[in-house]
Formats: structure tokens, C-alpha cells, sequence
């Protein structure tokens, strides 16, 4: 009996199977991506390199703030992967990537994620409360985010809205980080509309809505809803 014992664990040591040995890792790591130059150089005119802007308070969802990816498979429920990890928090990664397309879009490398320095205030503050920010069962990625732009010296809001966003998931593993990425890129294509022709004079008005953010608008699925208004939130 002993002698099977011990032919028994030296197979399984010789094939690895060590109660000893670590279990494989299959967990898989996602980012965010940012825009492309090339893609953002379609967009309308930026204000120039001596515009500085303000990115944050950037809130997230709490069902959001874990390492996990998840998958909404109803209205009221979610799914939490196993393996698809993002490599990083998601809301500081959203952060980061919204405040490296600003810089793109607008043409200056002269953007601040919150908090910055009193001494050294911004000319435009971005404020965006994330309410979902996932993809779905039915290959769906969406997000819904309020934003509103102020002005960084007196704290006066110039603009807010609600942003609406939908694209498709493609095909792969970095499908869904992909598609978010893409609904990232809406929301800070829609942002940096709002600041380009302001310029560098903060008190400058913010003229009307462009069709695309009037609250008249219609929402279709891979393209994105404001509905905007003056004033506060």
C-alpha cells in the first residue's frame, strides 16, 4: 500500500500536479484606450496651447469602483468576471484617458486632472458625474455621464448636460474595452466642443447648443444623447 502511495506522488510530482505547486493564473488585464491624432485631427478648431483646463471631480457608480469587469445582464443585475481584470482602478483610468483626449482635441498640453494647485488656477473646470459605464449581455457598451464645464477662476457654470452613449462590442477579448474606449472618446469629443470656442477668456458665454447636444435630440444606438441646459444641474 505504501509503495502505491508513494509511485502515486511521484506521478503527480512528475506531472506537476503538486498539491505544492501554484495554480495557473488566467486572469486577463484591460486599459482604456485614448484617441488617435489622426482621429482627432476631424474635429472642429482648438483653442491653442494657453488654454488650460480642469478635469475632476470625476465620480463613478460604486458597482464600478472594483478591479473585476462587469457585465449587466438586467436592468437590476450584474455579472462579475473571473478572470478579465482592469489593470488599474477603472475611474482613475477614465480620468487619465478623458484628460489625455481633452489635451488632443484641444490642442494643448496644458490639462489638469483634479485636484491642482490653487496657486496656479485653471481657465476651465470639466465636472462629470458617471452614472454607467459597462457593457451588456446583448453586446451593448454604454455610457451615461453628466458633465458640466465651469469657469475656473470664479466657479461659475458655463454649460451642463447629459451625455447618452452606445456602440456595438467587437469581436475578441479587448471588445469591450475597445467599445468604452469608444464611448470615452464621444463624451470627450462632446466636452471639448463646449471649451473650443471659448478660447482663453473665461468669461466669454457659451453660445447654443449644437444640434447634436439639443435636448430635442434623438437618441440612436452608436451615437450619443445630450440632453443640455443652462444653468445648474
Amino acid at each position: 500500500m505504501k509503495l502505491k502511495l508513494t509511485i502515486t506522488a511521484l506521478s503527480m510530482l512528475a506531472a506537476g500536479c503538486s498539491p505544492l505547486a501554484p495554480l495557473p493564473n488566467h486572469n486577463k488585464f484591460f486599459m482604456l484606450s485614448p484617441i488617435s491624432e489622426n482621429a482627432a485631427s476631424t474635429t472642429a478648431a482648438a483653442p491653442g496651447s494657453a488654454v488650460s483646463i480642469g478635469v475632476g471631480p470625476v465620480d463613478f457608480p460604486d458597482y464600478l469602483r472594483r478591479k473585476e469587469v462587469v457585465t449587466r445582464t438586467a436592468a437590476n443585475r450584474i455579472d462579475v468576471s473571473d478572470e478579465n481584470r482592469w489593470a488599474g482602478p477603472l475611474d482613475k483610468n477614465f480620468t487619465r484617458v478623458l484628460t489625455e483626449n481633452l489635451a488632443t482635441l484641444l490642442n494643448t498640453q496644458r490639462v489638469e486632472s483634479y485636484p491642482w494647485s490653487l496657486s496656479h488656477p485653471v481657465d476651465y473646470q470639466v465636472i462629470v458625474d458617471v452614472e454607467r459605464f459597462d457593457t451588456s449581455s446583448d453586446k451593448q457598451a454604454k455610457l451615461v455621464a453628466r458633465w458640466s464645464v465651469r469657469d475656473g477662476h470664479n466657479g461659475k457654470e458655463l454649460y451642463s448636460t447629459q451625455t447618452i452613449t452606445s456602440v456595438p462590442v467587437g469581436s475578441g477579448e479587448e471588445g469591450p474595452s475597445a467599445a468604452l474606449s469608444a464611448n470615452l472618446a464621444t463624451l470627450s469629443r462632446e466636452i471639448s466642443a463646449q471649451i473650443s470656442p471659448l478660447g482663453r477668456h473665461p468669461d466669454n458665454a457659451l453660445g447654443p447648443p449644437s444640434p447634436a447636444l439639443s435636448r430635442n435630440s434623438t437618441f440612436r444606438e452608436g451615437q450619443s444623447d445630450s440632453a443640455a441646459s443652462l444653468g445648474a444641474m
